[in-house]
């Protein structure tokens, strides 16, 4: 692999990895009150915990430092 800058093959990969948890969610704990009443608050936990992962790769040229 070579940099699209300067052309070197002195490349480096980095992996970066985001997890993103989901919380109480108020938007739709308002819609199940309203078609529910106060039970309907309950409906705002539903989904809490799920998990996401993210992973993007990225690589650095060590010469000249641009990202790619």
């Amino acid at each position: 692999m070579r940099c699209p800058n300067c052309g070197s093959t002195n490349i480096s990969s980095i992996v970066d990895t985001k997890t993103k948890t989901k919380g109480f969610d108020g938007g739709d704990a308002c819609c199940g009150y309203l078609l529910f009443g106060w039970p309907g608050i309950l409906c705002g936990l539903c989904n809490t915990g799920d998990t996401t992962t993210e992973t993007r790769t990225t690589n650095i040229c060590n010469d000249c430092g641009r990202r790619f």
